[in-house]
Protein backbone atom coordinates (compact mmCIF):
# COMPACT_ATOMS: atom_id res chain seq x y z
CA UNK A 1 0.00 0.00 0.00
CA UNK A 2 2.73 2.49 0.82
CA UNK A 3 4.34 1.83 -2.39
CA UNK A 4 1.08 2.41 -4.30
CA UNK A 5 0.43 5.74 -2.32
CA UNK A 6 4.81 6.77 -3.48
CA UNK A 7 4.06 5.53 -7.04
CA UNK A 8 1.08 7.56 -7.31
CA UNK A 9 2.43 10.61 -5.75
CA UNK A 10 5.33 10.30 -8.13
CA UNK A 11 2.55 9.99 -10.95
CA UNK A 12 1.14 13.07 -10.15
CA UNK A 13 4.59 14.98 -9.87
CA UNK A 14 5.47 13.70 -13.56
CA UNK A 15 2.44 14.82 -14.87
CA UNK A 16 3.15 18.74 -13.58
CA UNK A 17 5.28 21.27 -14.00
CA UNK A 18 6.05 21.60 -10.63
CA UNK A 19 9.71 20.36 -10.72
CA UNK A 20 12.02 21.20 -13.97
CA UNK A 21 12.51 17.36 -15.25
CA UNK A 22 9.01 17.42 -15.48
CA UNK A 23 8.10 21.26 -16.15
CA UNK A 24 10.33 20.62 -19.34
CA UNK A 25 8.02 17.09 -20.74
CA UNK A 26 4.84 18.87 -19.80
CA UNK A 27 4.87 22.48 -20.62
CA UNK A 28 7.23 22.98 -23.07
CA UNK A 29 6.15 22.21 -26.45
CA UNK A 30 8.87 23.64 -28.92
CA UNK A 31 11.29 20.86 -30.00
CA UNK A 32 14.15 23.07 -31.37
CA UNK A 33 16.11 25.69 -29.17
CA UNK A 34 19.29 28.16 -29.86
CA UNK A 35 20.61 27.78 -26.59
CA UNK A 36 19.04 26.36 -23.40
CA UNK A 37 20.83 27.33 -19.74
CA UNK A 38 22.23 24.82 -17.56
CA UNK A 39 24.13 24.95 -14.10
CA UNK A 40 23.13 25.74 -10.50
CA UNK A 41 21.57 28.96 -8.93
CA UNK A 42 23.90 31.01 -10.51
CA UNK A 43 22.36 30.16 -13.80
CA UNK A 44 19.02 30.01 -12.80
CA UNK A 45 19.52 33.39 -11.55
CA UNK A 46 21.54 35.70 -13.57
CA UNK A 47 20.27 35.22 -17.25
CA UNK A 48 16.52 35.96 -18.08
CA UNK A 49 16.02 33.87 -21.62
CA UNK A 50 12.90 36.30 -21.74
CA UNK A 51 15.19 39.47 -21.91
CA UNK A 52 17.72 37.44 -24.03
CA UNK A 53 15.52 36.22 -26.88
CA UNK A 54 13.85 39.73 -26.20
CA UNK A 55 17.17 41.40 -27.69
CA UNK A 56 18.91 38.67 -29.76
CA UNK A 57 15.68 36.63 -31.66
CA UNK A 58 16.66 33.70 -30.30
CA UNK A 59 14.50 31.17 -28.48
CA UNK A 60 15.84 29.54 -25.39
CA UNK A 61 14.97 27.83 -21.82
CA UNK A 62 16.79 27.87 -18.74
CA UNK A 63 17.31 24.30 -17.08
CA UNK A 64 19.25 25.32 -14.48
CA UNK A 65 18.39 24.12 -11.11
CA UNK A 66 19.20 25.48 -7.89
CA UNK A 67 22.15 23.57 -5.58
CA UNK A 68 23.33 21.19 -8.18
CA UNK A 69 26.57 20.54 -9.74
CA UNK A 70 27.78 19.69 -13.45
CA UNK A 71 26.93 15.93 -13.23
CA UNK A 72 23.26 16.67 -12.54
CA UNK A 73 23.44 19.53 -15.53
CA UNK A 74 24.72 16.39 -18.15
CA UNK A 75 21.56 14.50 -16.60
CA UNK A 76 19.19 17.71 -17.29
CA UNK A 77 20.79 17.42 -20.50
CA UNK A 78 20.15 13.58 -21.44
CA UNK A 79 16.46 14.21 -20.22
CA UNK A 80 16.10 17.05 -22.44
CA UNK A 81 17.15 14.80 -25.41
CA UNK A 82 15.13 12.28 -24.35
CA UNK A 83 12.36 14.14 -24.61
CA UNK A 84 13.04 14.78 -28.45
CA UNK A 85 14.45 18.29 -28.04
CA UNK A 86 17.27 19.67 -29.63
CA UNK A 87 19.67 22.63 -28.87
CA UNK A 88 22.47 24.67 -30.70
CA UNK A 89 24.42 25.77 -27.29
CA UNK A 90 24.34 24.29 -24.03
CA UNK A 91 25.28 27.60 -21.78
CA UNK A 92 26.67 25.82 -18.17
CA UNK A 93 26.64 27.68 -15.57
CA UNK A 94 27.19 26.24 -12.67
CA UNK A 95 28.94 27.67 -9.32
CA UNK A 96 32.46 28.52 -9.26
CA UNK A 97 34.03 25.80 -7.28
CA UNK A 98 32.16 23.27 -9.62
CA UNK A 99 34.32 23.98 -12.27
CA UNK A 100 37.55 22.60 -10.68
CA UNK A 101 35.94 20.11 -8.37
CA UNK A 102 37.36 16.02 -9.01
CA UNK A 103 34.35 14.94 -6.70
CA UNK A 104 31.08 13.51 -8.50
CA UNK A 105 28.54 13.31 -5.97
CA UNK A 106 24.68 13.46 -5.24
CA UNK A 107 23.51 17.17 -5.70
CA UNK A 108 21.30 18.43 -3.01
CA UNK A 109 17.79 18.95 -5.26
CA UNK A 110 18.74 15.54 -7.51
CA UNK A 111 15.84 14.10 -6.19
CA UNK A 112 13.79 16.15 -8.46
CA UNK A 113 14.34 13.23 -11.36
CA UNK A 114 13.18 10.55 -8.87
CA UNK A 115 9.90 10.61 -11.15
CA UNK A 116 11.67 9.38 -14.01
CA UNK A 117 14.04 6.83 -12.00
CA UNK A 118 12.87 4.19 -14.01
CA UNK A 119 14.63 5.81 -17.07
CA UNK A 120 18.14 4.32 -17.94
CA UNK A 121 19.72 7.66 -17.90
CA UNK A 122 18.15 8.90 -14.43
CA UNK A 123 18.70 4.65 -12.72
CA UNK A 124 22.12 5.34 -14.13
CA UNK A 125 23.07 8.45 -12.52
CA UNK A 126 21.82 7.28 -9.32
CA UNK A 127 23.30 4.24 -9.10
CA UNK A 128 26.39 5.81 -9.99
CA UNK A 129 26.67 8.07 -6.64
CA UNK A 130 24.86 5.08 -4.44
CA UNK A 131 28.00 4.28 -2.62
CA UNK A 132 28.59 7.61 -0.56
CA UNK A 133 26.28 8.26 1.56
CA UNK A 134 22.46 7.00 2.64
CA UNK A 135 19.91 10.04 0.72
CA UNK A 136 22.01 8.46 -2.47
CA UNK A 137 20.96 4.85 -2.08
CA UNK A 138 17.91 5.55 -0.96
CA UNK A 139 17.24 7.14 -4.62
CA UNK A 140 18.48 4.46 -6.17
CA UNK A 141 17.37 1.69 -4.31
CA UNK A 142 13.69 3.82 -5.23
CA UNK A 143 13.60 2.49 -8.72
CA UNK A 144 12.50 -0.83 -7.23
CA UNK A 145 10.74 0.87 -3.82
CA UNK A 146 9.80 4.12 -5.08
CA UNK A 147 8.30 4.79 -0.91
CA UNK A 148 11.82 4.95 0.37
CA UNK A 149 12.35 8.39 -1.75
CA UNK A 150 8.91 9.50 -1.58
CA UNK A 151 9.23 8.85 2.37
CA UNK A 152 13.04 10.42 2.67
CA UNK A 153 11.84 13.02 0.91
CA UNK A 154 8.61 13.31 1.63
CA UNK A 155 8.88 17.65 2.23
CA UNK A 156 10.16 17.91 -1.14
CA UNK A 157 7.87 14.84 -3.09
CA UNK A 158 4.89 13.87 -1.34
CA UNK A 159 3.35 17.34 -0.16
CA UNK A 160 4.36 19.14 -3.72
CA UNK A 161 2.53 16.13 -5.64
CA UNK A 162 -0.72 16.70 -3.52
CA UNK A 163 -0.41 20.20 -4.81
CA UNK A 164 0.19 19.20 -7.95
CA UNK A 165 -2.88 16.67 -8.39
CA UNK A 166 -4.79 20.24 -7.46
CA UNK A 167 -2.54 22.03 -9.79
CA UNK A 168 -0.52 20.23 -11.91
CA UNK A 169 0.85 23.73 -13.87
CA UNK A 170 2.06 25.22 -10.61
CA UNK A 171 6.10 25.59 -10.89
CA UNK A 172 8.65 25.48 -7.98
CA UNK A 173 10.12 29.23 -8.16
CA UNK A 174 10.32 29.82 -12.06
CA UNK A 175 8.48 31.53 -14.87
CA UNK A 176 7.41 29.43 -17.69
CA UNK A 177 10.41 29.43 -19.49
CA UNK A 178 12.38 28.37 -16.48
CA UNK A 179 13.74 31.76 -15.41
CA UNK A 180 14.28 32.94 -11.88
CA UNK A 181 15.08 36.08 -9.98
CA UNK A 182 16.48 37.44 -6.24
CA UNK A 183 14.70 40.66 -5.48
CA UNK A 184 16.50 43.85 -4.90
CA UNK A 185 17.47 44.89 -1.48
CA UNK A 186 19.11 47.10 0.19
CA UNK A 187 23.12 46.21 -0.17
CA UNK A 188 25.76 49.07 0.03
CA UNK A 189 28.83 49.08 -1.77
CA UNK A 190 31.67 47.61 -0.87
CA UNK A 191 35.46 48.65 -1.20
CA UNK A 192 36.80 45.57 -1.03
CA UNK A 193 40.14 44.79 -2.98
CA UNK A 194 39.27 41.30 -5.18
CA UNK A 195 41.37 37.95 -4.61
CA UNK A 196 42.18 36.26 -7.33
CA UNK A 197 40.56 32.70 -8.26
CA UNK A 198 41.61 30.42 -10.70
CA UNK A 199 39.34 28.21 -12.82
CA UNK A 200 41.24 25.33 -14.07
CA UNK A 201 37.64 23.77 -15.46
CA UNK A 202 39.45 20.60 -14.68
CA UNK A 203 36.55 18.26 -13.18
CA UNK A 204 35.82 15.38 -14.97
CA UNK A 205 31.95 15.93 -14.85
CA UNK A 206 32.84 18.26 -17.81
CA UNK A 207 34.39 15.75 -19.71
CA UNK A 208 31.26 13.94 -20.02
CA UNK A 209 28.93 17.21 -20.86
CA UNK A 210 31.64 17.62 -23.30
CA UNK A 211 31.30 14.35 -25.12
CA UNK A 212 27.53 14.61 -24.57
CA UNK A 213 27.39 17.70 -26.53
CA UNK A 214 30.08 16.56 -29.34
CA UNK A 215 27.55 13.33 -29.72
CA UNK A 216 24.48 15.33 -30.56
CA UNK A 217 26.50 18.25 -32.46
CA UNK A 218 26.19 20.80 -29.88
CA UNK A 219 28.21 23.04 -28.66
CA UNK A 220 29.23 23.72 -25.37
CA UNK A 221 29.92 27.32 -23.64
CA UNK A 222 31.40 27.48 -19.85
CA UNK A 223 29.76 30.44 -18.51
CA UNK A 224 31.23 32.57 -15.71
CA UNK A 225 28.75 34.44 -13.82
CA UNK A 226 29.27 37.89 -12.12
CA UNK A 227 31.11 37.21 -8.27
CA UNK A 228 31.62 39.75 -5.56
CA UNK A 229 35.34 40.89 -4.55
CA UNK A 230 36.67 37.83 -6.57
CA UNK A 231 39.51 38.24 -9.57
CA UNK A 232 38.63 35.20 -12.01
CA UNK A 233 41.41 33.92 -13.71
CA UNK A 234 41.59 31.21 -16.27
CA UNK A 235 43.62 30.32 -19.66
CA UNK A 236 41.91 29.60 -22.71
CA UNK A 237 40.82 26.35 -24.20
CA UNK A 238 38.69 24.18 -26.60
CA UNK A 239 35.49 25.26 -24.79
CA UNK A 240 33.97 28.73 -25.67
CA UNK A 241 34.18 30.95 -22.43
CA UNK A 242 31.89 33.73 -21.38
CA UNK A 243 33.42 35.38 -18.54
CA UNK A 244 31.25 37.87 -17.09
CA UNK A 245 32.66 37.52 -13.50
CA UNK A 246 33.27 41.19 -13.46
CA UNK A 247 30.81 42.53 -15.92
CA UNK A 248 29.08 44.19 -12.86
CA UNK A 249 30.68 47.50 -10.56
CA UNK A 250 27.72 48.27 -9.09
CA UNK A 251 27.34 46.19 -5.98
CA UNK A 252 23.95 47.05 -5.51
CA UNK A 253 23.18 44.75 -7.95
CA UNK A 254 23.88 41.80 -6.28
CA UNK A 255 21.57 40.19 -3.99
CA UNK A 256 25.14 37.90 -2.15
CA UNK A 257 28.22 37.55 -3.23
CA UNK A 258 27.58 35.01 -5.95
CA UNK A 259 24.26 35.72 -7.43
CA UNK A 260 22.92 38.73 -8.77
CA UNK A 261 19.89 40.31 -7.88
CA UNK A 262 16.56 41.31 -10.99
CA UNK A 263 18.77 45.25 -11.62
CA UNK A 264 22.18 42.51 -11.67
CA UNK A 265 19.97 39.89 -14.09
CA UNK A 266 18.70 42.60 -16.41
CA UNK A 267 22.44 43.86 -16.83
CA UNK A 268 24.18 40.43 -17.24
CA UNK A 269 21.03 39.55 -19.57
CA UNK A 270 21.95 42.35 -22.19
CA UNK A 271 25.39 42.14 -22.53
CA UNK A 272 25.19 38.04 -23.01
CA UNK A 273 22.70 38.94 -25.85
CA UNK A 274 24.84 40.92 -27.74
CA UNK A 275 27.19 38.01 -27.51
CA UNK A 276 24.89 35.40 -28.25
CA UNK A 277 23.34 37.00 -31.06
CA UNK A 278 26.92 37.02 -32.56
CA UNK A 279 27.33 33.42 -32.17
CA UNK A 280 24.02 32.89 -33.98
CA UNK A 281 24.65 34.56 -37.05
CA UNK A 282 27.69 31.86 -37.52
CA UNK A 283 27.86 27.75 -37.44
CA UNK A 284 28.07 27.17 -33.42
CA UNK A 285 30.48 24.11 -34.22
CA UNK A 286 32.75 26.30 -36.74
CA UNK A 287 33.53 28.85 -33.40
CA UNK A 288 35.58 28.81 -30.47
CA UNK A 289 35.84 31.87 -28.58
CA UNK A 290 36.97 33.68 -25.28
CA UNK A 291 34.36 36.57 -24.57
Amino acid sequence: MANLIAAGSLWALRNSSFYKPSFLANAITEDNFDYIILGASTGLTTLDTKAIDSQAGSNGLNLAMDDTGIASATLMLEHFLAEGKNTKYVVLAPSLDSYNTKEVSLSDNDYRFLMYANRDYVGMYYDSVAAPNTMSKTLAASQVFPVLGVSYFNAEIFYPSLVSMVKPDRRNRFDDRGNYTYPVGQKQQQSEPKKPYELLFDSPQLAALYELCMQHQIKLIYYISPVQHKKVEFKPGDVTIIDHSDVIKDDTQFYDKIHVNSLGRTTTSRIFADTLKNMLSVNPLDTVSNE
